[in-house]
C-alpha cells in the first residue's frame, strides 16, 4: 500500500482525484474511511480543498472533465506568470497518459496554491468565530512631572500640549469607537474635525465637547476649573445632576467651574492666557502661595521662603525660557523677601 506523508502524494492519486470529483467512484468506501482517521484527515481535507477550489465536482470523471479540469489549472498558474506546458495538441484519450500530464500539472497547481491555503482548513463557522473575538480595550496614560512639558499626536489627528504635573487618559479604541479623554491638571487642545465621534474631555465634574476647535483647560484645582476657549465652539457639561448646567462657549470666552457653584461664563485674552505653551511665564496679581505652586510646577523645584512676606502680597511678572535663579532674584528684589528651593535635594538659597 502506498504512503501518504504529504497533501501532494494525494493529489498525484488517480483514485483519490475521482473519489473527491466523484463520491460514488468505485473506491469510495476506502477514501471515506481514510478520511475520518487522525493520520491522514487534516491532509485529505487539504487536498480535498484543493481540487474541489477548481469548481469541477462532476459526477462523471470523463475524458472532458479532465480536458476543463487541466484548462482550468493552466488559467490559474498563467495569472502566477509560471510556466505550464502546452496540453493543446493532440491530447489522447487514454487514462495513462492523462494522469501523467495530470498529475505533473495539479503538482503545479498544489505549488501556486499552498500560499494562500497555508496548509490549514479554516470552515465558515470558524471565520465567524474569529470575527467575533473582542481586542481588549485598555487604558493609555499621558503623564508629565513637575518641570516638563510635552506635546502629542492622538490617533484621529488631534494635538495635546500638556502641562506640566498633568496628565492625559484615553483607550486603544480612541479615534474608532470614541474620542474621549481624562485629564487632570492642564492641557491645550488642538481637535481634528469628525462629524461622527464629537471630542470630549472629562476633567473634574466637567465634560467639554468639541468637533473641531482649540481649547485649553486647567482642572489643578477641582474646585476651580477653567474651560478657554481659542477657535471653534465648544459645549461645556457638568455631570452633577445638582447642579445639571450647560454652557456654550464661543472664541475668547471662559467658563469657570467652582465646587458645587454653578457655571460661570466670562471673557479672557487669548494672547495671555496660552502663553505658557510658549515657555512664557506669566504672572498677573496673582498671590504668594499661587505663585510658589506655579513655580513649583513649572521648574520641578520645592521652595520655601526664607523670612515671612506679607500674605496680602500681590505679585505681577513676565519671564520667557528663564532660569529659576533669574526668576527669584527678580520677584525677591523687587518685592523685599527672600528664597530658599531644592534641586536633587541640594538647597540652594537666594538672598537680597
Amino acid at each position: 500500500m502506498k504512503t501518504y506523508t504529504t497533501v501532494q502524494d494525494f493529489l498525484q492519486d488517480k483514485s483519490f482525484v475521482e473519489w473527491v470529483l466523484d463520491p460514488d467512484s468505485p473506491d469510495s468506501l476506502y477514501w471515506e474511511k481514510v478520511a475520518v482517521t487522525k493520520e491522514k484527515g487534516l491532509l485529505i481535507n487539504q487536498a480535498k480543498l484543493i481540487l474541489l477550489e477548481l469548481d469541477m465536482p462532476g459526477k462523471e470523471w470523463g475524458v472532458q472533465d479532465q480536458m476543463e479540469v487541466l484548462s482550468k489549472i493552466h488559467q490559474r498558474i498563467q495569472k502566477k506568470n509560471q510556466f505550464i506546458p502546452n496540453y493543446s495538441k493532440d491530447i489522447k484519450s487514454t487514462s495513462s497518459i492523462f494522469w501523467k500530464r495530470a498529475s505533473a500539472a495539479i503538482v503545479i497547481c498544489f505549488v501556486s496554491f499552498i500560499s494562500f491555503l497555508a496548509f490549514d482548513i479554516v470552515s465558515p463557522e470558524k471565520v465567524a468565530e474569529l470575527d467575533k473575538v473582542e481586542i481588549p480595550i485598555k487604558w493609555i496614560t499621558k503623564f508629565n512631572p513637575k518641570g516638563q512639558k510635552s506635546k502629542i499626536h492622538l490617533p484621529d489627528g488631534s494635538t495635546v500640549i500638556i502641562n506640566a504635573d498633568s496628565e492625559i487618559k484615553f483607550k486603544t479604541d480612541f479615534g474608532e469607537t470614541n474620542r474621549e479623554i481624562y485629564l487632570a491638571g492642564e492641557s491645550f487642545f488642538e481637535v481634528a474635525p469628525e462629524s461622527l465621534l464629537p471630542f470630549r474631555v472629562f476633567s473634574g465634574n466637567l465634560i467639554t465637547t468639541a468637533l473641531g476647535t482649540s481649547f485649553n483647560i486647567n482642572s489643578y484645582n477641582p474646585d476651580l476649573i477653567k474651560v478657554q476657549l481659542a477657535t471653534g465652539k465648544v459645549e461645556v457639561e457638568t455631570d452633577d445632576p445638582q447642579i445639571n448646567q450647560s454652557v456654550f462657549l464661543r472664541p475668547g470666552e471662559e467658563l469657570t467651574a467652582g465646587g458645587s457653584q454653578k457655571l460661570t461664563k466670562g471673557k479672557f485674552n487669548p494672547k495671555k492666557a496660552f502663553l505658557w505653551k510658549s515657555g512664557i511665564l506669566l504672572f498677573e496679581n496673582v498671590s504668594l502661595t499661587e505663585f510658589k505652586m506655579i513655580l513649583e510646577r513649572w521648574y520641578g523645584v520645592d521652595i520655601a521662603y526664607v523670612n515671612s512676606p506679607d500674605n496680602k502680597l500681590r505679585i505681577s511678572g513676565e519671564f520667557k525660557d528663564t532660569y529659576l535663579s533669574n526668576v527669584l532674584e527678580s520677584i525677591g528684589y523687587a518685592y523685599g523677601f527672600e528664597f530658599r528651593f531644592r534641586i536633587f535635594d541640594i538647597e540652594y538659597y537666594l538672598r537680597q
